[in-house]
């Protein structure tokens, strides 16, 4: 009997394991934040650097710690009032986003609005704002941007820690990493029931080897 003590050490354990992850883990998500990047109003701005900007941007605001909407998905179901947005009424600005913000169901918004004002053709200085829409307080922050295409990189790292860093985690239950969870309670028990039914399988064997033959009957 002593070989079945670890096998159902294991298996006992793995079922107070799956107990203590189901308590502990709510099962459904909570404090999901979602923020969206509508695009970029660029003027007077070469191709090239266009698409730099919407490349420094997007990678700068898709982050894993919340659910990111991008531009292309955004625009095909906002168009109009994304439109608008990037049109950039003083006087309707922040309602433009507010209503945004309801419609597509979003925390933050973000847009990005550039023009180049240098006069050397050969040298690109931008001037412009980058904002963020926070839905909760219903304000606006402003990021300033003047300074050479080139030196864009500093301005991305300083937004990285004004803008992006200060939006809260999104709080998920199990929701999010339900498979991982459950696939590892998966192989942890059924790596206990088959080393437990092996060695029950074996124990068996060893007791009808144990047991005396029974002599044949005479004629």
């Amino acid at each position: 009997m002593k070989s079945l003590f670890k096998p159902l050490a294991i298996f006992l354990s793995a079922n107070i394991l799956l107990v203590q992850v189901s308590a502990a883990v709510p099962q459904t998500k909570s404090g999901k934040i979602n923020v969206g990047y509508i695009g970029e109003k660029l003027d007077d701005i070469p191709d090239g650097y266009k698409k730099l900007v919407r490349q420094k941007m997007l990678g700068l605001i898709n982050q894993n710690y919340y659910e990111f909407h991008n531009p292309t998905d955004l625009t095909a179901i906002h168009s109009n009032v994304i439109a608008t947005i990037l049109s950039h009424n003083e006087n309707s600005f922040n309602g433009d986003l507010a209503r945004l913000s309801e419609d597509a169901n979003l925390d933050y918004i973000f847009v990005t609005s550039l023009n180049n004002i240098s006069e050397d053709q050969n040298r690109v200085m931008l001037e412009g704002n980058v904002f963020r829409y926070n839905r909760k307080s219903d304000d606006v922050y402003r990021y300033e941007i003047l300074s050479y295409a080139e030196d864009l990189d500093l301005h991305i790292q300083a937004i990285k820690r004004e803008l992006v860093e200060t939006i809260p985690h999104s709080v998920y239950g199990l929701g999010r990493n339900r498979i991982y969870v459950l696939v590892g309670i998966a192989i942890i028990v059924g790596f206990a029931m088959s080393q437990t039914f092996g060695n029950m399988f074996k124990f068996l064997q060893d007791d009808n080897k144990d047991e005396e033959p029974i002599p044949p009957v005479g004629d």
